[in-house]
Formats: C-alpha cells, sequence, structure tokens
C-alpha cells in the first residue's frame, strides 16, 4: 500500500520534470529549423523579385507589378538575426524598381504618396522588427514582446494595403499610357 502511495506521489513529479526538460531542450532544436524555414521564404520572395525583373526586361509592366508586390517579405523573423538585416535591403530594392516603374511612365504623375507611405510603414517595420529580435531572450509570453509582435502583424497588414494601392496606381496609370497610343 505504501508503495502505491509513493508512486502516486512521485509519477507526478516525475511527468513535471520530463515536460520541463523537453521544454528547455525543445528550443535550442527547433531554432535551426526556424531559421532554414525563414530562410526558405524569405528566397521565394527574392525569386519573385528576380521574376519581376525579367518581366520589367521584357516589358510586360502588368506582370512585372503583380510579381514586385508578391515580392515583399512581411514575415516576423524570429530565429534568423542576419536575415532581419536582409529583408529591408530588399524591400529598398522593390521600391527602386516601383520607382523606375514610374519614371518610365508618360509625362503624368504617378502619386508618388502612396510610395512614401509604403517606404514609412517598411521603416517602422524594420526598428519593430530590430527591437523584437533583441527580446527573443525574453519567455514567449513576455508582454513587451507580444505588443510587438501584434504591432509587426498590424503593421504586415497595412504594408499590403498601401503596397497595393501603389501598384494599382501604376497599372492605372500605365493603362492609361496604352489607352493613349
Amino acid at each position: 500500500m505504501s508503495t502505491w502511495l509513493v508512486a502516486l506521489v512521485l509519477l507526478p513529479i516525475a511527468v513535471v520534470l520530463v515536460v520541463g526538460l523537453v521544454a528547455l531542450l525543445a528550443r535550442p532544436l527547433i531554432t535551426p529549423g526556424l531559421a532554414a524555414i525563414e530562410r526558405t521564404r524569405f528566397q521565394r520572395c527574392l525569386a519573385r523579385a528576380a521574376r519581376g525583373d525579367a518581366h520589367l526586361q521584357e516589358r510586360q509592366t502588368e506582370a512585372a507589378l503583380r510579381e514586385l508586390e508578391a515580392a515583399f517579405c512581411l514575415m516576423i523573423v524570429r530565429a534568423e538575426p542576419r536575415l532581419a538585416d536582409q529583408i529591408p535591403r530588399h524591400h529598398t530594392g522593390l521600391l527602386s524598381r516601383l520607382l523606375s516603374v514610374a519614371d518610365e511612365l508618360p509625362s503624368q504623375r504617378v502619386r508618388l504618396l502612396a510610395l512614401a507611405k509604403v517606404d514609412r510603414l517598411l521603416t517602422r517595420r524594420s526598428e519593430m522588427q530590430r527591437a523584437y529580435l533583441q527580446l527573443r531572450s525574453r519567455p514567449l509570453r513576455d508582454a513587451r514582446r507580444l505588443q510587438l509582435e501584434r504591432g509587426l502583424r498590424r503593421n504586415a497588414r497595412e504594408t499590403r494595403a498601401a503596397v497595393r494601392e501603389l501598384v494599382a496606381d501604376l497599372q492605372l496609370i500605365s493603362a492609361r499610357k496604352v489607352a493613349y497610343q
């Protein structure tokens, strides 16, 4: 009887210890896999940008704009700090390509307010991403970390909308160019 009592007391303690050890070991084991997934997602965005460049070379503005719009990488980087430095440079290149598309359009002026808005949102995103990575050693339920994650998600929605607006402006102007010719 006493053996059963000891077993009933020790079993929950053993389960808690095993779960605790798994939790401690899981984070270092999951991080490389998460970093690989993040790199793969970024590589897909780079490939979309390359396809957009190819369409620009072929003077297929509509297809290029679709690819460039899809090439924006608005994921939350959790495991790969170098990626958080590469993504803003990638976005700068995309904005440069979109600006070159706008420059090739006829004398009508593209509303560059959308471009400025996208640039502002991407700059803010980069700042939030850096702050988020500085907090990655904190617990997952840390209030500041959760607040930054919500801010990054909100920023991603706003940035997607602003990029869509910019691309729609460019598509509208390029359609007018075709209509005038």
